[in-house]
């Protein structure tokens, strides 16, 4: 299965103005996850038997959109992602990944994977907060200049 057509059957349903704000924090995840594959292929933590075609050592799973229904709850991202963390790690991974042939683990546990994968999460998490800070300040600034040109004052 090929997550990143999976990933737009999940989005496309969603509001445009939805998938804009959380857009950029994707990007910075493809980002965060495509150097992990890399150090992983540099410190053989795994060897991955299938990746997406035009990137070498990275797999399409890592490309998700969990973000878009948990956001701004913190608890409620950080512990779903949590569990699904867990489910990849110690029930996914080893029983069906494994058993299928996508990877096997080499220099590294599945729990170095959970932890690995669970060590992002505030980090994402983190950074989608800080763009909405920027964004709110552009508004802002935007905003006030806007009704400072109505009012004459330039």
């Amino acid at each position: 299965m090929d997550t990143p057509c999976c990933s737009l059957v999940v989005i496309l349903p969603l509001d445009s103005k939805r998938v804009k704000q959380f857009m950029p924090v994707a990007l910075f995840m493809v980002a965060l996850y495509t150097i992990l594959f890399q150090m992983a292929e540099r410190w053989n933590w795994w060897n991955l038997n299938a990746n997406v075609f035009f990137l070498t050592n990275i797999s399409s799973f890592v490309y998700g959109f969990l973000i878009v229904f948990t956001y701004p709850n913190v608890w409620l991202f950080l512990i779903a992602n949590w569990m699904i963390d867990a489910i990849q790690a110690f029930v996914i991974s080893p029983y069906i990944f494994q058993k299928l042939g996508l990877y096997s683990m080499k220099n590294m546990s599945n729990f170095g994977l959970f932890v690995m994968i669970a060590v992002t999460v505030p980090i994402v998490y983190a950074y989608q907060k800080w763009q909405e800070t920027i964004f709110a300040e552009r508004n802002e600034g935007f905003l006030s200049k806007q009704f400072s040109e109505k009012d004459g004052n330039h």
